[in-house]
């Protein structure tokens, strides 16, 4: 196989991940284990209190990058009766995980 072929090849396997696969770091998915599994679910998987905060499925397709900042700054501030404590991360930590919450836009089947 050429290095052409490959490079193309490549090229259109990254193009067919889902939207953000490659870019979650490990230490986006350690603080989402971490500090938000406990009260939250994606695909069916959450901790003891996932039912409190929800599934996260879809996410992505519902609010934007703004939404979801503020929102994880500051809870109420989107969300009056909100019971979700404000996030203290960092800026990249918030904006890691911004684009990680994005990338969440499949519901599992029913």
């Amino acid at each position: 196989m050429s290095s052409t072929v490959r490079t193309v090849t490549a090229a259109l396997l990254v193009a067919a991940m889902p939207l953000g696969a490659a870019a979650v770091s490990d230490e986006t998915k350690a603080l989402y284990e971490k500090d938000c599994k406990a009260c939250h679910s994606i695909a069916g998987e959450g901790g003891k209190m996932a039912k409190l905060g929800g599934a996260l499925d879809d996410v992505g397709v519902k609010r934007d990058a703004d939404w979801l900042r503020a929102y994880l700054k500051d809870p109420k501030s989107k969300m009056p009766d909100a019971k979700m404590p404000k996030v203290k991360l960092t800026d990249q930590e918030l904006e890691d995980m911004v684009a990680y919450l994005l990338t969440l836009k499949t519901a599992p089947p029913k």
